[in-house]
């Protein structure tokens, strides 16, 4: 493991930043980009690929550099906001294809980046005790009545939202692009009727997770600015 704490071990940067964990991550800049390349050209279907591939990767550079004992500072910086860069590419793309909701996918870019900057202001603020941050209030109590953190729920709490996102691009490409050559093949196997059935059952389920996500970080942002209200500030 690479000891970042210790100033007498010596660290060769340029290994670290293109270690094989962090090359995954390095891939999935190169595919984010791709897809939104590929969205601009209103080629949904690798859009939806290339971004797919990108979240898969991600599932893998955490445990690897664990596993290899490659952990590293900008490892964790890497995953901190390709993760965010993801979401946020995702929410923009799927408010361009669906004009009458922009206004909550933007919402959902809004209330991830308001939580991303309040965490770095917090390192910022000059304040003789932080024991205010981490106080229950009535709204940290409703977020917890809430299966968001249920153990057993983790893994559809994590990514069902990103199902949903990636769903809804799947069923714009299927109502708008019914012509295309992929479709037609689809067609001859399985009816447009049942593939849209499918669709809408598993977008209601996602749509539940995703929702409560949204839900529960907007109660904890607004408990954040709550507390922020009562902190003072050292002199």
């Amino acid at each position: 493991m690479f000891n970042t704490t210790n100033p007498h071990v010596n660290i060769n940067g340029w290994f670290v930043l293109f270690n094989v964990p962090n090359m995954l991550s390095w891939i999935r800049i190169v595919l984010i980009f791709l897809s939104l390349r590929y969205f601009g050209k209103r080629k949904y279907l690798l859009f939806v690929i290339y971004h797919t591939i990108s979240g898969f990767l991600d599932s893998f550079d955490g445990g690897l550099a664990r596993w290899s004992q490659q952990t590293s500072i900008v490892g964790h910086f890497f995953e901190y906001i390709l993760d965010q860069y993801s979401h946020f590419t995702m929410y923009a793309c799927i408010g361009f294809l669906y004009p009458s909701y922009i206004a909550y996918f933007f919402f959902e870019i809004a209330i991830e980046l308001w939580n991303s900057l309040f965490n770095s202001y917090i390192q910022t603020l000059k304040t003789s005790d932080q024991s205010w941050l981490h106080q229950t209030t009535f709204l940290s109590s409703i977020c917890s009545l809430t299966i968001h953190d249920h153990p057993n729920l983790r893994l559809l709490n994590w990514y069902g939202p990103d199902i949903f996102h990636t769903l809804l691009v799947v069923r714009y490409i299927l109502i708008h692009e019914e012509e295309k050559k992929l479709i037609t093949k689809i067609k001859q196997y399985v009816s447009t009727r049942k593939i849209h059935s499918v669709i809408t059952y598993a977008l209601c389920f996602t749509g539940f997770f995703s929702i409560l996500r949204t839900y529960v970080t907007s109660c904890f942002m607004l408990e954040k600015l709550y507390k922020l209200s009562e902190a003072r500030e050292f002199r």
